[in-house]
């Protein structure tokens, strides 16, 4: 009998991740009208009517509530693109009892996770062109450390908890970018915008659609641009990112769909890059943004739907990620086996038993079922917490 572990959590294809950033105590007032319309808050609003997330929620979460969302929080109060530019509202996130009692609700949530973005995203300058995002703005490793510390005390203070992980503001990471993030403890990291060998044709060997370690980080990819839209998607057929996409598809045969289904068929991670508004303080449209591609997004948790994916936090993938690349199998018997890691006591992992139709099942030495494995495709798989150095038993289930 040959035991492997999957590579991903219940043998999933592929992971399916979704990032949104710059969630933050901000709001941005476009219209004349008193009331909050759509695409306007980042955040400050909470869960009031047309705020970022109600929106999100009645227009994609509830509709597809395995959705996992790993949100980028802005920690202190955010920099302009521009100097003399301002938004409507904009305070760190512990100013208000509202917004704190907001992101505990966030933090709280099943289907959620807060992350970290920066304390100010960056440094405006004259020049909307000449703005700073915050690790280029380090002049040393250890103010890089120093405002790391900052940003995530602010994080701690409002949810209880220090960040996991978090993103580099605009995937700049200036000159002390790893080490920084090494140093400040946190378990994983979105470094690059991987999505670039896509959509660029980048041929650089640091992108990556699959999990890698930076000095002991989890390297999470994100891996797809929400606004590149469906051709399908013709409410949106005289925008300019549709025709991005005709353009993509007439010169180079690429569509969101083929770019989504080469991940799944290489099982790597599926991981779809959002902004929780669509409004800058220079005026222009950031892409992608939740309120433009919202079409968009669901026709791809659609496409997703009908396929074996496991929804998950960046935490969540990068826990497992951990837990199968220090675990190894030791077979003691036919039917026994032995999980061995030399840093780890206890792990939640999926292994799997390929090319079986019988029914078998997880005992202890004792021959109490502890388990029944479940069937996939000829493929048996268990997933669970088990101890490391156990003996366990497979024993066919008659």
């Amino acid at each position: 009998m040959k035991i492997e572990i999957a590579k991903w959590k219940d043998d999933a294809v592929s992971p399916v991740i979704f990032m949104v950033d710059d969630i933050a105590n901000i709001a941005i007032k476009q219209s004349a009208s008193k009331e909050l319309q759509i695409g306007e808050d980042w955040g400050h609003y909470g869960r009031d009517k047309n705020s970022m997330w109600d929106f999100l929620s009645k227009n994609l979460l509830d509709k597809f509530p395995k959705i996992k969302t790993t949100f980028f929080l802005v920690t202190d109060k955010r920099a302009p693109m521009a100097l003399g530019e301002e938004y409507t509202y904009n305070k760190s996130i512990v100013e208000d009892k509202k917004f704190i009692e907001f992101l505990n609700y966030l933090h709280q949530h099943k289907n959620v996770e807060l992350a970290y973005h920066g304390t100010t995203h960056g440094k405006a300058a004259v020049k909307h062109e000449e703005f700073l995002q915050e690790w280029e703005t380090f002049s040393s490793l250890d103010e890089a450390l120093k405002e790391i510390a900052r940003g995530k005390e602010l994080f701690k203070e409002a949810v209880g908890s220090y960040p996991t992980g978090g993103k580099y503001c605009g995937y700049e990471e200036g000159d002390f970018g790893p080490d920084s993030i090494a140093k400040s403890g946190f378990k994983w990291w979105a470094y690059h915008w991987d999505g670039i060998v896509w959509d660029k044709n980048v041929d650089d060997t640091k992108y990556n659609y699959d999990l890698e370690f930076n000095q002991g980080v989890v390297d999470i990819p994100t891996t797809v641009d929400a606004a590149t839209l469906s051709l399908r998607n013709y409410k949106q057929l005289f925008t300019r990112k549709y025709l991005k996409s005709l353009y993509l598809y007439l010169v180079e045969q690429k569509t969101i769909e083929r770019h989504i289904e080469s991940l799944y068929q290489n099982r790597q991670v599926i991981s779809i890059q959002e902004h929780s508004s669509p409004y800058r303080t220079d005026g222009v449209i950031q892409y992608p943004n939740i309120v433009s591609d919202i079409d968009n997004l669901n026709y791809i948790f659609t496409l997703l739907s009908k396929k074996d994916v496991w929804y998950a936090t960046c935490n969540e993938v990068a826990d497992y990620f951990i837990n199968r690349s220090n675990i190894e199998i030791s077979m003691e018997g036919d039917d026994s086996f032995r999980l061995l890691s030399k840093t780890l006591t206890e792990a939640e992992i999926t292994i799997t038993i390929k090319n079986s139709l019988k029914r078998y099942g997880l005992f202890d030495k004792n021959n109490k079922l502890i388990s029944e494995f479940k069937a996939k495709n000829n493929i048996l798989y268990l997933t669970k917490k088990f101890n490391i150095n156990f003996l366990y038993y497979i024993k066919e289930i008659r």
